[in-house]
């Protein structure tokens, strides 16, 4: 800010400077703050009117002056992007452009409840990833957990300040806030997900007998997941920052911060029908039925948990079982159990309908047309095995024995591969792979097509 007057006001700086010096400068003591200044010029501030949002504006506690000048160019300016409103209505309704600077982040609060759902969720889902149907423990439990567990800290915590060297933290610094409960929510969704590189270790271990050293393991893990927080840091101006940029799983997140933090519905709009409730209720609401509804494929009647009912029509027909049955391409079936749903392709409500339009004739394609059309024509001689598996078999259908064709260093033995035979996979299996390298070039293309322009811009 700058300290120098302008030179209309140094007539008065001096004029009251002698008068000022038994008075306390704080501005309700300050007399000179309480007199009319009527009579002074003011004029002069209206060339600045139209720029009001470059200027340093300087109060005098000693004195009546008040120093406006124009912003220095050479510091640096809020992002465009800041008080960009996002041209999407979801995400205008429940992501707020504005921010608040005063509002508490980092407190023992969030580094406490962070850490711990960070360490619990990573913990549980890596172990049950290994199931067949995975059980999944989304960022929404953590989401909920941490708003009641903040709440009650903010009440019990003592509100006592202490002081190291010359930083001062308390266990309480006020109410518990949106982004306390942003940044507890953010650290357990970087750990709610199993990482890649597990995969490579797990494999080893199982298929190849071979023990990497927990050291070299977890650094393995460690710089695969900053890879990719690398490429997400660089690529966040582009698809991060824009409000024109939207994100639908993130958007369910939104929603439930803004319901639980500000939840300001207006009354006389709920009293208008008997249909409208608040946001709240209609969580809560939601909440406990489907609570208690898994009840039913979980413990109480599993079998609809998943189930052909076609199947059960003649449950001794080969031909029945692959094409109906669960462990076939599952035609008919059906699932009542709302963690089957989503263990692999996410939530149904995130994803936008077209998406799942998309996501439906793609697999309907493979799996129900291009896939039993391959395996009941023979190719690659995939009668000798199963219509849908992801394991790895030789010529006459048996599980490959991968510990025949590898030497004492675990490498391949060329001579024992030919002996041993070729391994074979089903065509479903083959397809997939196929589809997902191609997916990526399709990404890739897609891009340029349809944002080339904006990007080379």
């Amino acid at each position: 800010m700058s300290n120098s007057s302008p030179s209309k006001y140094q007539d008065i700086e001096n004029e009251h400077q002698n008068s000022i010096d038994d008075q306390n400068i704080h501005g309700q003591d300050n007399q000179e703050f309480l007199t009319d200044d009527t009579d002074n010029d003011i004029k002069q501030f209206n060339k600045y009117s139209n720029h009001n949002n470059n200027l340093q504006v300087s109060f005098h506690k000693d004195s009546s002056t008040v120093d406006i000048n124009p912003c220095n160019s050479s510091l640096p300016l809020y992002d465009n992007n800041q008080n960009e409103q996002s041209s999407y209505e979801e995400v205008a309704a429940n992501v707020s452009n504005k921010d608040d600077p005063t509002m508490s982040v980092l407190t023992f609060r969030s580094w406490l409840l962070g850490l711990t759902f960070t360490c619990i969720l990573s913990f549980v889902n890596q172990f049950f990833f290994y199931r067949t149907s995975p059980l999944i423990i989304g960022v929404l439990v953590a989401q909920l957990l941490s708003h009641l567990l903040g709440k009650l800290m903010a009440k019990i915590l003592p509100h006592r300040k202490f002081r190291i060297f010359r930083w001062n933290f308390s266990f309480n610094p006020g109410p518990f806030t949106v982004k306390e409960h942003c940044i507890i929510t953010t650290m357990a969704a970087t750990a709610a997900g199993t990482a890649y590189a597990i995969d490579v270790v797990t494999i080893q271990r199982l298929f190849y007998k071979r023990t990497i050293h927990p050291g070299i393991g977890i650094i393995f893990v460690i710089t695969s997941q900053i890879l990719g927080y690398g490429m997400a840091g660089i690529m966040r101006r582009f698809l991060v920052w824009p409000a024109a940029m939207i994100w639908p799983a993130n958007l369910v997140n939104c929603a439930l911060f803004r319901t639980l933090h500000n939840d300001k519905d207006n009354e006389d709009d709920n009293e208008r029908s008997h249909w409208r409730m608040s946001r709240l209720k209609f969580f809560f609401l939601a909440f406990l039925f489907q609570f208690l509804w898994y009840w039913f494929p979980g413990y109480i009647f599993p079998v609809l948990s998943a189930f052909s009912w076609i199947c059960m029509i003649k449950p001794d027909n080969i031909l029945l079982s692959q094409l109906t049955g669960i462990y076939g391409l599952g035609i008919g079936s059906i699932e009542l159990d709302w963690n089957a749903w989503v263990a692999f392709l996410g939530s149904p409500i995130v994803v936008p309908f077209w998406a799942q339009v998309n996501i439906l004739i793609g697999f309907v394609v493979l799996a129900w047309i291009i896939a039993p059309a391959a395996y009941y024509s023979n190719l690659w001689n995939s009668k000798t095995l199963p219509i849908v598996s992801v394991r790895v078999f030789n010529e006459n259908g048996h599980f490959y024995n991968i510990s025949a064709v590898l030497n004492s260093n675990l490498r391949l033995n060329e001579t024992a591969y030919k002996q041993y035979g070729e391994l074979r996979m089903t065509p479903i299996f083959a397809f997939s792979y196929g589809i997902s390298f191609a997916a990526i070039t399709a990404v890739i293309v897609h891009t340029i097509l349809y944002q080339g322009k904006h990007l080379f811009k």
